[in-house]
């Protein structure tokens, strides 16, 4: 196993110590990589333990890729490795009525711990829920998460599974991505051709499930989380941009009905011209053309370096291609 080096190997006896001996009531998640526990160190700090599923004959190679990716990533929106474990026993095992002796492997990532839990359980609409500064707040900070990735100086690094579930929120509801086990560090190429495709249905662009790999699969993915962070709708349909202006005025007046009803509230016109720059912003990403998904767009247009009129043109260029 090659992994390059890191001041942070810990101990397997020590994660078991801080978890409880991964005790059930230590459990805050399940996925389909492996279980991930509380731990608690002996300053009170909270982290996360990651324990990969030991069955899975491509865990060593997505522990391997994760480690490697999360060693080099340092960003505000990106989640951060504290440790690592990679650990093998000769252990005595009942196995068919008896016992015997067999190595077994341990891989395990230890993690900051994001108190806030995913991003999956709170979607919901404008009527319950975030306030709309906290919703752009998670536009904002996925957003220059993956423009991190994607601008990495040895190449772009392409998450392949972006979605709700993988955006863990910490105290102050700051986002972070997480669960790179699937991620791939790209070289300058732009477009890699792959027979097995991976990820979650609903996220995945039209090209990615013909086996086409591009920065442009994130954004993609990233367009359906904004989608459902503004209307509080699971799997966002891409095809619906076709009739983006009526839809935009649809969700800007959901808005305007909730923020006009909350008392001493002065930002509405404001806040609805975000809410408006941030649909455009997804429309955009879910566009199935990948080439008409440009990363530096989506940020200039976040940040308000791009006027709307580029959204505007982009949208009657595309209407027309499709007719």
């Amino acid at each position: 196993m090659m992994i390059e080096p890191t001041p942070d190997h810990m101990p397997l006896q020590h994660l078991k110590d801080i978890t409880n001996n991964f005790c059930n009531e230590r459990i805050l998640g399940r996925g389909g990589f492996g279980v991930v526990y509380k731990g608690v160190l002996q300053n009170g700090k909270m982290v996360a333990v990651k324990k990969l599923v030991q069955s899975m004959s491509s865990s060593q190679e997505q522990f391997e890729n994760e480690v490697n990716l999360l060693m080099k990533l340092k960003h505000t929106n990106i989640v951060q490795l504290l440790g690592y474990c990679y650990e093998t026993q000769h252990l005595r095992k009942l196995h068919e009525g008896k016992f015997i002796f067999a190595w077994n492997t341990e891989c395990l990532l230890c993690l900051e711990c994001l108190p806030k839990g995913s991003l999956d359980k709170y979607i919901s609409d404008a009527s319950y829920g975030f306030d709309w500064p906290t919703r752009l707040q998670i536009i904002e900070g996925i957003s220059y998460g993956l423009q991190y990735l994607h601008e990495q100086s040895d190449g772009p690094i392409i998450h392949l599974d972006l979605k709700p579930a993988n955006i863990l929120l910490d105290e102050n509801m700051i986002p972070k991505i997480t669960d790179f086990g699937l991620s791939r560090l790209f070289d300058k190429k732009q477009t890699i051709h792959t027979a097995v495709t991976t990820g979650t249905l609903g996220y995945m662009p039209p090209e990615y499930l013909r086996g086409i790999i591009t920065p442009m699969s994130d954004i993609f993915s990233l367009g359906v989380i904004i989608m459902e962070v503004i209307t509080g709708h699971r799997d966002y349909p891409y095809d619906i941009r076709t009739s983006s202006k009526e839809f935009i005025e649809l969700e800007l007046k959901k808005w305007r009905d909730v923020l006009q009803i909350e008392p001493g509230y002065t930002s509405l016109e404001i806040d609805c011209q975000q809410i408006t720059r941030c649909i455009q912003i997804g429309l955009i990403c879910v566009n199935p053309e990948q080439t008409k998904r440009p990363m530096k767009k989506v940020i200039d247009m976040l940040q308000g370096l791009e006027s709307m009129d580029w959204y505007i043109s982009n949208e009657v260029t595309s209407l027309a291609e499709s007719v």
